[in-house]
């Protein structure tokens, strides 16, 4: 070491030799020039590690995350529309505006993403929406008169038979009415198999049905033909809506937006992390560099010990920036994680109740029906549509809504077991998820429990409340529930429910496509 310090300042003294000899003019240029080449090199290093901006990379993740959001729950409630529930046309219109607001903030933000891939996924993300929003325009022309026309259709045909069992049955030729009753109870079996799975050959059997219907008109008053005609068009209705509505649903899943929002993430944090390595890398020139000064600085303060003190100083002070970058660094980084903890379970649970939602629950139903199929087990669905709760929203105001909807999940997850599942779709609707459940008995018992907690609920911050449920359960067991899907079995359940409205409802009813495995399903539940 002494003998490189030695020959250092033999160098250094050269130089100074050669300094000394030289202009003073020219010397003071050389030195200005070597101080700003310094200076520039520092200043250039110092620029390359300013830190990406925290802020405006948690703004844009939360943009996609929200439209992810947004997006989950427009499909969500195309799926409720599909099975029927009562979605209005502007829920389904209303994500747009926002959805395009947040697009074109990500679009301000790809600027800072490096290369293409961020670009394509954006632009690709575009054309996705924008050909959704298409689809969804023409489902919502379709959906409204094919919902009305479903609702419709069964009391309809039951008015029929009514007059058919009366004096307008007495007044026809009696096979002819028992023809007609044969032919209109088959119709209505096939088309409410055709809006479950439609077929042209199912399609042909029920236009073949209603062509020999219609053909009975004549032989009945203008009251009752009225009546066949508005069969007619409701079944007309179905025939036409249903695939078109399916083939849309279609292209809307292939179109797979959560997907490209998905990869725009993955392309966007790949930036951002690309900066950062980068911005570490300079930093680590600039930590060498700082290393090659300081030496210069000690070599100086060797030679001229009166400067010790000075640079000890500017030591012990870039040491104590360092320590507070770290700390700012260390706290920056807890609160992105708290914050990334806080998203992660707003997007799997019910802000008000608690309770998973139902991006979470068809996840865990899915993996239920998987277990299930390697088990031979059953998986049952729970679809659970308060009785009464308008009225409490209309009477006592949403404040009370919301604190009754909050008792309904405490009680209903106190009868329910460790291993149970309670879901919130939104609204009123909850959906209960059991496994392991080997007969319809015990799937009945836990529905009257259910029912039982959800009608002692009498009182709600103060105001009296008189609410019931109407339930409806589905079951799926083994391979044929896998294949079968979360989807489906919600949907199953979904109408099981609806009729349990039917039956008057305070009740709850058996889907007739539950599967328990060689047992007898009961067509529906009796009264509890």
């Amino acid at each position: 070491m002494s003998r490189f310090l030695q020959q250092t300042d033999r160098v250094f003294a050269v130089l100074m030799r050669r300094l000394e000899a030289m202009d003073p003019r020219r010397r003071m240029r050389y030195g200005a020039t070597a101080a700003l080449a310094l200076v520039a090199l520092l200043a250039f290093l110092y620029t390359r590690t300013t830190g990406v901006d925290v802020d405006t990379q948690n703004r844009v993740m939360f943009d996609l995350h929200e439209l992810q959001q947004i997006d989950a729950e427009w499909d969500t409630n195309l799926l409720r529309a599909h099975i029927g529930s009562n979605v209005g046309d502007v829920r389904l219109a209303a994500p747009l505006p926002r959805m395009n607001e947040l697009t074109a903030r990500l679009a301000e933000a790809l600027p800072m993403a490096r290369g293409r891939g961020a670009q394509q996924a954006h632009a690709e993300l575009v054309a996705s929406l924008r050909t959704k929003a298409e689809l969804v325009a023409q489902f919502r022309t379709l959906n409204p008169p094919l919902r009305a026309a479903l609702l419709s259709l069964p009391p309809a045909l039951a008015d029929l038979k009514t007059e058919l069992g009366g004096i307008e049955g007495a007044l026809a030729p009696g096979r002819v009415v028992v023809r007609l009753d044969a032919l209109l109870n088959d119709l209505l079996a096939d088309t409410l198999r055709y809006n479950l799975a439609p077929s042209p050959a199912l399609a042909r059997r029920i236009a073949g049905n209603l062509a020999q219907i219609e053909a009975q008109k004549g032989r009945f008053s203008l009251a009752v033909s009225e009546q066949i005609d508005a069969l007619a068009r409701d079944t007309r209705i179905i025939l036409s809506n249903r695939p078109r509505e399916n083939e849309i649903e279609a292209r809307i899943a292939a179109l797979e937006t959560g997907e490209v929002m998905a990869r725009l993430g993955r392309e966007l944090d790949r930036s951002f992390q690309a900066e950062v390595l980068e911005r570490q890398r300079y930093r680590g020139f600039l930590f060498a560099y700082s290393i090659l000064l300081l030496a210069l600085l000690a070599y100086a303060g060797w030679r001229l010990r009166r400067s010790y003190r000075i640079i000890n100083d500017v030591n012990r002070r870039l040491s104590a920036a360092n320590d507070t970058l770290e700390h700012r660094v260390a706290e920056r980084t807890a609160e992105l994680e708290e914050q990334s903890a806080k998203l992660a379970r707003l997007a799997q649970h019910d802000s008000l109740t608690g309770l998973i939602n139902y991006g979470q629950l068809t996840r865990l139903l899915e993996l239920a029906l998987v277990r299930a199929a390697r088990r031979d087990s059953v998986v049952v669905a729970m679809f659970i549509d308060l009785d009464g709760f308008k009225a409490v929203n209309d009477t006592w105001g949403h404040a009370t809504g919301d604190l009754v909807l909050q008792l309904v999940a405490r009680r209903v997850q106190k009868v329910l077991r460790a291993e149970d599942v309670l879901a919130r779709l939104g609204g009123d609707e909850f959906v209960v998820m059991l496994e392991g459940v080997g007969s319809p008995e015990g799937a009945l018992r836990v529905a009257r429990l259910v029912l039982d907690q959800i009608e002692g609920i009498r009182e709600a911050d103060g105001n009296p409340v008189s609410i019931s449920a109407s339930i409806g359960i589905a079951s799926a067991r083994g391979r044929a529930g896998a294949e079968w899907g979360a989807a489906a079995l919600l949907a199953d359940a979904d109408q099981a429910m609806y009729a349990a409205k039917q039956a008057g409802k305070g009740t709850f009813v058996i889907s007739p496509n539950a599967h328990w495995g060689g047992e007898a399903v009961p067509e529906g539940a009796p009264a509890p």
